[in-house]
């Protein structure tokens, strides 16, 4: 009996310590309130990360994880938002962007419940709309073997005046109006826990597997004929050039990483259905500039706009720095790039190689930093 209990000491002794350190229950203590400033870094090389690495009790090295963006996301009042009497249930906002993103925060879970600005697929039309169904931002308790799911929808319309004239080359003549419908599910996994080792520091954390599809409709109504899904089979879908990628079904696997008393996700890494990174965020800080730069007093100066190629980029409100114009498709993808004139804030560019159409370009700071995002537009005969 004695040799017994001193086996199952043993044992104890050997377990007990698994069980007690890293594996973690994941509080509310995660949940942004109004005030919050969230500090995260951009990567664009996932420093070797394994997503097959699940189990218990695992170590993630990221210490070599690129630093290419500083990400700041202010969370604010509601009441602060431009667009607030349209979500009168919203208690928390986020404005760090073309959009206003609205959310409910429960004791459980915080739940976006709808946006105002650019519509956040194909980035050209200001609107306003709400969701149906949920989409979560945070959700605890969460503990290892967990598994959630959540489901969203949104459609918007609008007439075929407030479509920038270049986007679709052939067809805006053509079309009264147009409808976007998405829909997006979220399943959502607790597979793994152990400790992430990130620039700077390291965590103990649950890692969250979350496969997301999304569904994205684009459909035209045209005078006499009504209206019309633009998809393979439709013979418009060719005027949308770029923008057809935007469409149709995608899935995308994220891997998320949550530590208690860490309300930024600690990192966020996602894939597409081909295992090729799209996106990584991580909570970290990069080297700012001594004078603080207040996003809302900056200035960019673009013209002429739309253009026929040549282009003139000025700065305002800026300190003095290097700072740098980013120019990409509609999809996301770079196309062009050029350093400003340190002692004038102007930038002169001849833009006329590229094909007429609705361009984005943002200004980033020697740091890696995004100050802002606006749109060009190109009408080169």
């Amino acid at each position: 009996m004695k040799k017994n209990l001193q086996s199952i000491i043993a044992f104890l002794a050997i377990i007990l310590p698994a069980a007690l350190v890293g594996q973690v229950t994941i509080t509310n203590s995660i949940f942004p309130v109004p005030g919050d400033t969230l500090k995260t870094v951009a990567a664009t090389d996932a420093g070797g990360f394994d997503s097959n690495m699940v189990g218990e009790n695992l170590e993630w090295d990221l210490r070599s994880i690129s630093k290419d963006q500083a990400i700041e996301t202010i969370y604010s009042e509601a009441s602060e938002g431009d667009a607030e009497a349209m979500f009168p249930d919203a208690d928390l906002l986020d404005k760090n962007s073309d959009q206003e993103i609205y959310y409910k925060s429960f004791n459980n879970k915080i739940v976006e419940i709808g946006r105002s600005g650019l519509d956040p697929v194909l980035n050209i039309i200001n609107l306003t709309f709400n969701n149906e169904g949920e989409s979560v931002l945070r959700r605890a308790p969460m503990s290892f073997g967990d598994a959630y799911d959540d489901e969203s929808n949104f459609m918007i319309a609008a007439p075929s005046s407030v479509i920038p004239d270049t986007l679709f080359p052939g067809l805006s003549n053509l079309i009264d109006s147009m409808r976007l419908t998405v829909e997006t599910e979220n399943d959502d996994f607790v597979d793994s826990w152990g400790t992430l080792r990130l620039p700077g520091a390291d965590y103990e954390v649950l890692r969250v597997k979350r496969t997301t599809s999304t569904n994205a409709i684009l459909s035209v109504k045209v005078p006499i004929l009504g209206w019309s899904v633009l998809d393979e089979n439709n013979p418009l879908t060719a005027a949308l050039g770029d923008l057809a990628d935007l469409l149709g079904l995608s899935i995308t696997n994220s891997y998320q990483f949550y530590g208690n008393d860490n309300k930024e996700i600690l990192a966020n890494l996602t894939y597409d259905d081909e295992g090729t990174l799209l996106t990584a965020v991580y909570k970290g800080e990069l080297t700012t500039a001594v004078n603080e730069i207040y996003f809302k007093d900056v200035g960019v100066k673009t013209y002429p706009n739309p253009t026929y190629g040549d282009v003139t980029f000025e700065l305002t409100n800026l300190p003095k720095g290097d700072y740098t114009v980013v120019l990409y498709n509609i999809i996301g993808k770079k196309l062009w790039s050029d350093k400003f004139d340190n002692n004038s804030g102007r930038l002169n560019a001849d833009l006329s190689h590229l094909q007429k159409g609705t361009y984005l370009y943002s200004i980033v700071d020697g740091n890696g930093r995004k100050v802002t995002t606006k749109r060009l537009m190109i009408i080169t005969p």
